[in-house]
């Protein structure tokens, strides 16, 4: 059984206290989890307690780690929001997280997967896996949200199907459900993925099942673009994708929403000379 990770001992107090703000606050367990992570890998690294860190070190920290952008956001986040809660408690003067540079996020292209590649991936999939494809692809989930489907979630109005997704944060949002798919989570009779040893399975279950599923470098989030770019073809609404995808901005969805291809087609033609 592995060990239990704890912050270096000058650190512990200060951090159970700082997430206990984060419980207050309502924040997910996901994202509690995750900042106490954050946390301790800074405590173990850093070698000096909280209240002696300065802004050099920390600067230095990030500067050796080989993160990607996203990663590297998520860090500075944590660390400003710990060092920000201990200058507003009074166990700090200063915040030394204010050395640290915002991070640059570059902005990746759409990249949806192709429905040959999501058929081929169906043909070999079992049960389980058809359903993880299906709430990727005709639902637009995210990997953790796909981990949490539970039968008590499937809605039936006048219309057919919905399925209550709980995403960042515990938002929920409804998108809508095909009726065979809703049949299928019903019959499950409680979480549609249970774990091993939690209610339901983790997160790298399911993106590598997907993964190995898709192969060539598709992944789950490559779904979740093929459902943006495909409802917005038919809708012509970015908004509505927003809902759908649970998104608390537009901008963030324009990043999801490839061009589609018959309008790619269309400006090639015009542009095309003739003879």
């Amino acid at each position: 059984m592995p060990t239990k990770k704890l912050a270096a001992p000058d650190w512990r107090e200060d951090v159970d206290k700082w997430l206990d703000t984060l419980k207050a606050g309502a924040r997910s367990s996901e994202t509690i989890k995750t900042r106490k992570r954050q946390l301790v890998t800074l405590s173990n690294a850093i070698g000096v307690s909280p209240g002696e860190v300065t802004g050099e070190q920390l600067v230095s920290w990030f500067a050796s780690r080989d993160w990607k952008p996203e990663t590297r956001k998520g860090y500075r986040n944590a660390v400003h929001s710990f060092f920000s809660w201990m200058l507003a408690t009074g166990r700090r003067d200063d915040d030394p997280s204010d050395a640290l540079p915002s991070v640059k996020r570059p902005q990746p292209h759409p990249r949806p997967c192709p429905d040959r590649i999501i058929m081929r991936a169906l043909a070999k999939a079992d049960e389980s896996e058809i359903v993880m494809l299906r709430l990727g692809a005709e639902c637009g989930l995210r990997r953790h949200e796909i981990c949490r489907v539970h039968s008590d979630d499937v809605m039936h109005d006048l219309i057919g199907y919905s399925l209550i997704v709980r995403g960042k944060g515990d938002k929920q949002r409804l998108v809508p459900l095909p009726d065979d798919l809703a049949e299928t989570i019903t019959k499950a009779n409680g979480y549609m993925f249970p774990g091993r040893f939690a209610p339901h399975c983790e997160v790298t279950y399911v993106g590598k099942h997907l993964a190995t599923l898709l192969g060539d470098g598709w992944t789950a989030h490559s779904l979740r673009h093929r459902y943006a770019t495909t409802t917005y073809a038919a809708t012509h609404d970015l908004y509505l994708v927003s809902k759908l995808l649970g998104h608390a901005s537009v901008e963030t969805t324009q990043r999801y929403v490839a061009l589609p291809d018959e309008r790619l087609r269309a400006a090639l033609a015009a542009v095309t000379l003739a003879g």
